[in-house]
């Protein structure tokens, strides 16, 4: 397993864990959750909430890093599971504990680990995995 990414990947999971039981327990009518580039956004009946690292990270009681490294990673995982699952259609995906569930379209379950991820993130790090690069993509995406 490649080491580079692993302690982004644990961030992930504790922030992941952290988001869901945040929503469980103070987000009334909740649908879901999910990132945009920069931002965490909770959805709910009403209303679409977002929150930047440091206000999410204040909101969840975690470090504004564990924070970004959470944002990047579910970047790369939110553009690249063809690269865990191939051309599968999924229904969704999500992450539980410290394992990525995807389910398919047949409603099968495919459940990937830290070192799945980590190496995804190296056989796709050209792009840039880094807080740094995902603001500079959403500077792009602001400008065009």
């Amino acid at each position: 397993m490649s080491k580079k990414y692993e302690s982004m990947v644990g961030d992930y999971w504790m922030v992941s864990n952290s988001i869901e039981q945040y929503v469980s327990s103070e987000v009334g009518g909740f649908e879901y959750w999910d990132t945009d580039l920069i931002k965490l956004t909770i959805d709910t009946e009403s209303t679409t909430y977002t929150y930047d690292y440091s206000e999410a990270s204040v909101m969840l009681g975690v470090s504004e890093s564990k924070m970004k490294n959470f944002l990047v990673v579910h970047c790369c995982l939110s553009n690249n599971l063809d690269g865990l699952i191939g051309e599968r259609d999924y229904d969704f995906w999500d992450a539980k504990g410290n394992q990525l569930v995807i389910t398919l379209n047949n409603s099968s379950e495919l459940i990937f680990q830290t070192s799945d991820i980590c190496e995804l993130m190296v056989k796709t790090e050209s792009v840039g995995w880094s807080y740094e690069d995902l603001v500079n993509s959403a500077n792009e995406i602001v400008a065009d």
